[in-house]
């Protein structure tokens, strides 16, 4: 294994906690600066474009309207337009995410400039959702429950979705020992920045001989474009940190008007169930 030259720098894509708001929040967007400089590419965005077709279908992309909620470094919105989107909205939280992500569409994706944008702002603001309007797709994956009150957000993100729209969400499965990495993930972010490099690497270790024995499979090979480092980073430090089961998802998301088309469960027990909803009210 292999870990990027700076492991210390967080990442991830926050949607509604402020900006360096508290002791424990989680910066994500220095750690989206780190991956797009060291590792995201156009093979990686082609990865990422694949999985969102993979996953709600290319067609339902196509010159659609989508929005990006969390949007990190602008590759799902950038794997949107790939697919051929007619407007794609992201927006994140984090400044420098946002920024992050405007770097990354004019290296990676410049012929879509006309049609993506990006902007900051909560997922936990009603006021700013309310204000974007509605979308053919909205896509939240790995977000929502990193913004310290999931379900509000969940609301807000789900009222972005136009009648007869899909909303993809992908959150944290509940697991007995949830609680235990909420106390992890404290004590990390707690951690004096010169001492992380220490759990990345311990933890790392851990998350890489845990993954191969649960799925068979090498970690190092993902999905979406990602990367194995940055995601350990991002999940020692994701905090605020929610997580739910699959069934406790459907069942809300029915009363608010959903109903769940695909239901994936994650590759290990605390990873993210995925779903893919339609709205129907």
């Amino acid at each position: 294994m292999t870990k990027p030259a700076d492991a210390a720098g967080p990442e991830g894509a926050p949607t509604g906690a402020p900006a360096g708001g508290g002791s424990l929040a989680f910066d994500f967007g220095e750690n989206w600066d780190h991956f797009s400089r060291d590792v995201l590419d156009a093979a990686r965005l082609q990865a990422a474009a694949d999985s969102l077709a993979a996953l709600v279908g290319a067609e339902r992309v196509a010159g659609a309207s989508v929005c990006d909620v969390g949007s990190g470094s602008g590759l799902f919105s950038l794997a949107a337009a790939k697919l051929g989107a007619g407007r794609v909205l992201g927006f994140d939280v984090n400044p420098r995410a946002v920024a992050v992500a405007r770097r990354n569409l004019a290296a990676l994706a410049p012929e879509t400039e006309a049609r993506v944008s990006f902007t900051e702002g909560s997922a936990l603001d009603a006021g700013f959702t309310g204000g974007l309007g509605r979308f053919d797709l909205v896509y939240a994956w790995g977000s929502l429950h990193h913004t310290g009150a999931m379900w509000t957000a969940i609301a807000n993100a789900a009222a972005l979705v136009a009648p007869g729209g899909t909303l993809v969400l992908a959150l944290y499965n509940r697991h007995w020992t949830s609680p235990v990495w909420t106390g992890i993930k404290v004590a990390y972010n707690l951690c004096p920045r010169v001492l992380r490099p220490v759990p990345n690497v311990l933890f790392g270790g851990l998350i890489y001989a845990a993954t191969r024995i649960v799925t068979g499979k090498s970690p190092l090979t993902k999905e979406r474009g990602m990367d194995f480092w940055y995601d350990v980073i991002d999940w020692l430090g994701g905090y605020p940190y929610e997580y739910a089961g699959a069934a406790e998802v459907t069942e809300r998301m029915a009363a608010m008007g959903f109903a769940t088309e695909r239901v994936l469960p994650p590759r290990v027990p605390t990873g993210c169930n995925e779903f893919v909803l339609r709205r129907t009210g």
